[in-house]
């Protein structure tokens, strides 16, 4: 069986929500099981799903922060 692994950088992370961020390719990954999410459309908005609380794309923009650098001496 063949298989192809391709990695990518998280560039941000969501405030409150530890195990989702965002990708280099503008993608919304959860950290902890590594599956990418899928944009829902709810109400006439464009979000994501978090759990059983909905999140709109405007509100996620003010939640994300850079991820912290862990230094790491080798």
């Amino acid at each position: 069986m063949k298989s192809i692994t391709y990695t990518i950088e998280i560039k941000w992370i969501i405030i409150g929500y530890d195990n989702y961020g965002f990708g280099t390719d503008k993608c919304l990954y959860n950290l902890q099981t590594n599956r990418r999410l899928k944009q829902s459309y709810n109400s006439g908005s464009i979000g994501y799903w978090f759990g059983k609380k909905f999140h709109t794309l405007s509100k996620l923009k003010t939640m994300i922060r850079k991820p912290l650098k862990e230094f790491c001496p080798f």
